[in-house]
């Protein structure tokens, strides 16, 4: 059972920390989401002959865990969103060679 608390809050975590810059993350983790969800239903159903003990102590932790997430998002969004590269060409210049600086 820890293994797919840590599956669902590593997708929640990496989503919600590049997001902002990526927004194509959040319909694929909505995605994938749905399909754990759907395989542990059948699991559950089908393949398990007694259901699996859940302990409600792990449960807690992962969701005063996941409280954080949102945190990730604004600030990873406003750098993200306030940096100028990101926004603007005007600091995307080529090297001239290959002795230059950055």
């Amino acid at each position: 059972m820890h293994y797919k608390y840590s599956a669902i809050m590593n997708i929640v975590f990496i989503t919600m920390m590049f997001g902002a810059g990526l927004p194509l993350l959040f319909p694929l983790a909505s995605f994938s989401l749905l399909l754990m969800y759907l395989l542990e239903k059948y699991e559950i159903y089908y393949v398990f002959q007694q259901p699996p003990a859940y302990d409600e102590k792990l449960n807690n932790a992962v969701l005063n865990n996941l409280d954080k997430a949102p945190v990730f998002l604004l600030s990873f969004g406003y750098w993200f969103l306030t940096n100028l590269q990101m926004t603007s060409n005007d600091y995307l210049e080529p090297i001239g060679s290959l002795s230059d600086t950055f």
